[in-house]
């Protein structure tokens, strides 16, 4: 870089940028030895097209002249960088720090000339104007102390560039997964939410049918409810599962409630077989199914339906539970529901996939209440 007093022509160029990693320090010694070539080849280049007619001197003598000047600073790199994270410019103290790394630098820079010209004496020669090694050292000395420094504090920069930008994205990964682990301990609490909700509902009409003597329906319910609760804990963890597992839940909630409602209760599924390898919300059907049997079936006399929909709908998921009741009363505001399943189900939808995720609850066209969920079609295999 400021070798060009020891050749013809003056100086043209930057340092080489070169940073450590301890973790690839063989790809950085390579990275930074190309950068120095590619820099000395450059500033070589105008050198020679710069060079006076009167010292005339080939492309390759030139080059004896400007790469070791680029080699040496990048072999002083790692000090510098050591010295810029031992002492960095901060705002605290930066007056003290800078002043420390302007005496480095005249140090550093003595030596790098001294070297320098001890290379170019060997395997080039130094220019006939000076009275010999000294004269010579001397001479680039006085001249290019400034850009020397100028040097010294574009490495120094550079390496307090990188280590911020790491400091930076480490920031910023500790912030992302804090902010993950806050939004899986709050979907983890509404999902555990879910397990006493359902657990007490049944266990509610466990005790209704024990009270009206019917213990063999009884039984059969604990049985079943056994059984999903069994599942429940096994998957405690998951938050999402595949729709064929989520469906095959919902049968084994729905078998409980047939033995509860007997023939009163029949459940109809139209599923897609392709929605059936989609990823959902594990446990996002059993509430809305729950609400469907408790206003739509249970205060009612005669046989209902409940009917489970899946299917694909531009690049969504559209899951669907319809109870054929009666219809809701003027005025009513299904978006205002405080029921515990539909608030879980809302809150872990918005934590789990934001805007594009929702809940909607309508009444039917002709009878009942119309539950649909809508989110991001993502194939189980794809899940994280």
């Amino acid at each position: 870089m400021f070798a060009g007093s020891r050749g013809p022509s003056p100086p043209s160029g930057r340092s080489p940028d070169r940073t450590e990693d301890s973790r690839r320090p063989l790809g950085w010694i390579l990275l930074v030895v190309a950068g120095a070539t590619a820099l000395g080849l450059v500033a070589t280049v105008q050198a020679y097209f710069g060079m006076p007619s009167s010292e005339p001197m080939s492309f390759w003598e030139m080059t004896k002249y400007w790469l070791p000047d680029y080699y040496l600073w990048a072999a002083l790199a790692p000090l510098i960088l050591w010295l810029g994270r031992r002492f960095p410019i901060e705002r605290r103290g930066w007056a003290r720090h800078l002043a420390l790394h302007v005496a480095a630098a005249t140090v550093l820079l003595q030596v790098e000339l001294l070297v320098s010209c001890a290379v170019i004496s060997v395997i080039a020669s130094i220019p006939e104007r000076y009275d010999g090694f000294w004269d010579y050292y001397r001479t680039v000395a006085r001249g290019y102390f400034l850009w020397g420094l100028i040097i010294y504090l574009l490495i120094l920069a550079a390496g307090q560039a990188y280590q911020n930008a790491r400091r930076l994205r480490a920031q910023e990964v500790e912030a992302a997964d804090l902010r993950g682990r806050v939004v899986e301990a709050q979907l983890r609490a509404l999902k555990m939410q879910l397990h006493p909700h359902f657990l007490f509902n049944t266990l509610n009409s466990i005790g209704a049918l024990v009270r009206t003597g019917e213990r063999e329906r009884a039984l059969g319910m604990l049985a079943g409810l056994g059984d999903l609760l069994r599942y429940s804990l096994e998957n405690e963890e998951r938050q999402e599962v595949p729709l064929q597992e989520e469906i095959e839940f919902l049968r084994r909630y729905l078998e409980v409630e047939q033995m509860r409602f007997s023939d009163r209760l029949q459940v109809e599924f139209r599923v897609e077989e392709e929605a059936l390898l989609a990823s959902v919300p594990n446990m996002i059907l059993q509430p809305l199914v729950e609400n469907a049997i408790r206003h739509g079936v249970s205060p009612h006399g005669g046989q209902r339906r409940v009917r489970v929909g899946a299917s694909r709908r531009d690049g969504q998921l559209q899951l669907e539970v319809q109870d054929d009741g009666p219809q809701p009363p003027p005025g009513w505001r299904p978006d205002e529901s405080s029921g515990v399943g539909l608030r879980n189900v809302r809150e872990r939808l918005a934590r789990m996939y934001g805007s594009s995720g929702e809940l909607r609850v309508r009444p039917g066209s002709t009878a009942g209440v119309v539950s649909t969920v809508e989110l991001p079609w993502k194939r189980w295999k794809e899940a994280p």
